[in-house]
C-alpha cells in the first residue's frame, strides 16, 4: 500500500522531476558528440544501469525506447516521453504475451523498418545484471537492423545499491559516449553466439566506463 502511494506520488510529480532532470542533463559536459540523426533503423543496446545516462545524452532525439509493463515502468515511461523519446511498452522476450512480449516485438519491428532508432536495455527489466538476453538478437535477425552497443563514461558518478548498479552522474561532470563495434545478425547466425558477442562487447565498454582496462 505504501509503495503504491509512493509510486502514485512520483507520477504526480513527474512534471517537476522531468524539469529538474532536464536542468541536470544540461550541466553534463560531453566530450564527444554522436550524430543520432545519421542512423536509420538501428538498435542501441545498453545495460539497464546506464538508462539515465543515455536519456541525458539522447534528449529530444526521437529515439524509441522499450519500457517494461511492470508498474515501475509507468514512471520511466512518463519521464522518457517528457525527455523527447518515444516508448513501446513490453518485453523483447518472444512469446511472453502477458508482459506484452509479442505485441512489443511486432511494434518494434514495424518502427525499425520505418527507419526509427530503438534503444533497449538488454539485461532489463529485472536482471540478472550484465547478462544480455536474446530478445534483442531475435529482433535484429528478423529486421536486419544493426545493433550498436553503447555505454557512457562519467568522470564523476556514483552507483545506487540496486540490482543493476544504476549509474548517476554528478552535475557538471565530464562525460563521453562509448560506442562499441556494430553487431549484425544474419538469417543463419546462431542466436546464442550473437548474444554472447553482444554481451562481451557491452562488458568491454562497461570496463572502460568504470576505469578498468578494456
Amino acid at each position: 500500500m505504501i509503495r503504491k502511494l509512493r509510486r502514485e506520488l512520483v507520477i504526480l510529480l513527474l512534471p517537476f522531476i522531468s524539469l529538474l532532470l532536464r536542468l541536470w542533463a544540461r550541466t553534463i559536459r560531453w566530450q564527444n558528440r554522436y550524430d543520432f540523426e545519421k542512423d536509420k533503423g538501428k538498435i542501441y543496446a545498453l545495460w539497464h544501469g546506464y538508462a539515465l545516462a543515455l536519456a541525458f545524452f539522447g534528449l529530444d532525439r526521437g529515439i524509441v525506447v522499450l519500457v517494461s509493463r511492470f508498474r515501475d515502468g509507468d514512471i520511466a515511461d512518463g519521464l522518457l516521453k517528457r525527455f523527447g523519446f518515444e516508448t513501446v511498452r513490453g518485453s523483447t522476450e518472444e512469446g511472453r504475451e502477458e508482459k506484452g512480449g509479442r505485441s512489443a516485438l511486432l511494434k518494434l519491428m514495424e518502427l525499425l523498418k520505418e527507419g526509427k532508432n530503438v534503444a533497449i536495455t538488454v539485461d532489463g527489466p529485472k536482471g540478472p545484471p550484465f547478462k544480455a538476453k536474446d530478445g534483442v538478437i531475435f529482433l535484429a535477425q528478423k529486421t536486419g537492423a544493426v545493433i550498436l552497443p553503447v555505454c557512457v563514461k562519467f568522470e564523476k558518478f556514483f552507483r545506487l545499491n540496486t540490482w543493476d548498479r544504476f549509474v548517476i552522474p554528478y552535475p557538471f561532470t565530464k562525460a563521453q559516449l562509448l560506442v562499441g563495434k556494430e553487431i549484425r545478425v544474419g538469417p543463419e547466425d546462431a542466436i546464442e553466439d550473437k548474444r554472447r558477442e553482444l554481451e562481451e562487447e557491452l562488458l568491454r565498454l562497461e570496463r572502460i566506463s568504470s576505469g578498468k582496462p578494456g
